[in-house]
């Protein structure tokens, strides 16, 4: 090991040793059990996690494990600040419904008395239909992704694409659809109505009043914040350095740095409102619709309802690129966690359970079950004919997903819309498990001239179907029809597909090219946007497609005319 490497390794070593002095408490059996669940993050040469745990508003213990800049060889205590991404949402909301008690927004007010240039999306879309993910709109980021290289700052960027965008992915309040583009708008609510920055009314108005000096809305990417930790991911031979782009700074959705003695003392507002008060309290964590998360889990205003063996949660997790983090709180016990991580490899929200089940050991309402691993199921040898018969690809016409099976080394294998590789495991002629998850896939045979139908179960809250469909395998002359420009008044954005061997790239100004090959008729499958159909004028040709990836739907391209 190089001279440089050994001592800072040592240096990451006694910072540890250092740090866990400072920070332990008197050792008990509850301390030495949560010391156990981070003890493959707790390392010198390693990124990991800060851990708080407060009971009936008291601090019961607080931790650092691991490093927080492997650069300095600097380790995690309870000082650190962290990137907690997503549980911003809570402090939007909370805004949010600041203003609204205090008279100066209605939630039920359209989203577009207060965002200029609002279109017509050809439904109303209120602040309640935001706070709670059901309000149909697109993925703003996803768009901005397709959208030229902009000036503008990336907030006013996300805001000025949502309000220019028309078409929806579903009637608002019909369906949940986590939508980050959402809480950038609500944050931009808070500032038309409050005439101040966001970060600025955050501060004044949520962190100053409970106390959580160590907080910020992080919306200046020159700005110093003390103590902050470095993010990384894994990679071949170690972690490396995640490199913030400019978005770094967008808020609302995100944003929040903070500590986990300043989300303890957040968690305790809900309890002990200091800001807000208890009608407020009860409206944000009132559920508003089944998030399809898990089978108890609801969303409220940037809260996740839920249960733990009988015992009612109130939680949100957040993540992003060297993030990981976890606020959870259970009111009828009044305990709280938090948890907040510099790697993206690990899952705060099960360590977080597991640390309830430290915690509240003999005060959970349903009893501990351990589920038994399972073992492999049994599998059944099938000729290669019969493996060869469920060849082919499969589209799932709800949202022109496509799925491809095939053959590798004698065995049959699945692939999703994002490259994702599977082995379906036969345990009888027609069905078909991935092992170590609950999927099962079942294959219906074509009959009376139906295609053949794949059924798969336990991939989400409700049954896939798709249909087999004819490979579309267009010659150079048959791509080159649909070559040419296509513009989005959406997007804001002109883009040129030119033909490449046995599929296109689409060119997007200033970003990179997107690949697709073909699928089925008229349709091809890239990153991005997912599957793309096109659509043709009465003469045949080709006059524009349609985008349709996880969330967005439906998003119109029209070919110029030459």
């Amino acid at each position: 090991m190089p001279r440089r490497r050994r001592r800072i390794a040592l240096l990451a070593a006694l910072a540890l040793a250092t740090t866990a002095a400072c920070s332990q408490p008197t050792s008990t059996s509850s301390n030495g059990a949560v010391d156990q669940l981070f003890a493959e993050w707790n390392k010198p040469d390693a990124p990991g996690c800060s851990v708080g745990i407060s009971r009936n508003g008291t601090t019961l213990y607080e931790r650092g494990y691991g490093i927080a800049n492997l650069d300095l060889a600097v380790a995690i205590s309870p000082a650190t600040v962290f990137n907690a991404a997503s549980i911003s949402k809570q402090f939007t909301a909370m805004s949010i419904l600041l203003l609204a008690h205090r008279g100066q927004l209605s939630l039920d007010d359209d989203v577009g008395t207060y965002i200029p240039n609002w279109s017509q999306h050809g439904q109303r879309i209120t602040i309640r239909h935001l706070l709670s993910h059901t309000s149909g709109l697109r993925d703003a980021f996803l768009l901005q992704g397709l959208r030229p290289e902009h000036p503008e700052n990336i907030n006013e960027q996300i805001v000025s694409i949502l309000a220019r965008a028309r078409g929806l992915n579903f009637a608002p309040g019909s369906q949940f659809e986590y939508n980050n583009g959402a809480y950038r708008l609500l944050a931009a609510i808070v500032e038309r109505v409050s005439g101040k920055r966001f970060s600025v009314f955050v501060d004044a108005n949520v962190f100053k009043p409970l106390g959580m000096a160590h907080s910020y809305i992080h919306d200046d990417a020159a700005q110093v914040i003390p103590n902050r930790a470095t993010g990384y991911s894994r990679a071949t031979g170690g972690f490396r350095l995640v490199v913030r782009t400019y978005t770094d700074v967008v808020v609302g959705n995100s944003g929040l740095f903070t500590t986990v003695g300043d989300l303890l003392r957040w968690e305790q507002n809900f309890t002990d409102p200091r800001v807000g008060d208890a009608a407020l309290v009860r409206e944000m964590e009132t559920p508003v619709i089944a998030t399809g998360w898990s089978d108890t889990s609801r969303y409220g205003f940037g809260v996740e309802i839920a249960q733990h063996r009988g015992l009612r949660t109130v939680a949100h997790g957040g993540g992003d690129d060297g993030v990981r983090s976890y606020v959870m709180r259970y009111p009828e016990r009044r305990l709280a966690i938090a948890i907040l991580c510099n790697r993206d490899d690990m899952d705060p929200g099960s360590v977080a359970r597991s640390i309830a089940e430290i915690f509240l050991r003999d005060e959970f309402a349903q009893p501990m079950t351990k589920p038994t691993p399972p073992g492999p199921p049994p599998s059944v040898p099938l000729p290669v004919q019969d493996l060869e018969a469920k060849v082919g690809l499969y589209r799932d016409q709800s949202d022109d997903s496509v799925g491809r099976i095939f053959i590798r080394n004698g065995k049959l294998m699945a692939s999703d819309d994002v490259g994702n590789e599977f082995e379906l495991t036969p345990i009888a002629p027609n069905r078909f498990v991935i092992v170590g998850t609950s999927v099962v896939a079942d294959f219906v045979t074509s009959t009376h001239g139906k295609p053949q139908e794949l059924h798969v179960t336990g991939a989400g809250p409700t049954p896939r179907v798709s249909h087999q469909v004819a490979p579309f395998t267009p010659s150079s002359a048959e791509l080159r029809a649909f070559a040419g420009t296509y513009t989005s008044d959406e997007v804001d954005g002109t883009y040129t597909i030119v033909a490449r061997d046995s599929g296109f790239v689409l060119q997007v100004p200033t970003r990179a090219d997107i690949r697709f090959e073909p699928v089925f008729t008229d349709a091809f499958r890239g990153k991005i946007l997912g599957v793309v159909k096109f659509w043709r004028d009465r003469r045949g040709r080709v006059s524009g497609f349609t985008a349709t990836a996880a969330s967005v739907r439906g998003l119109r391209f029209n070919r110029s005319k030459s």
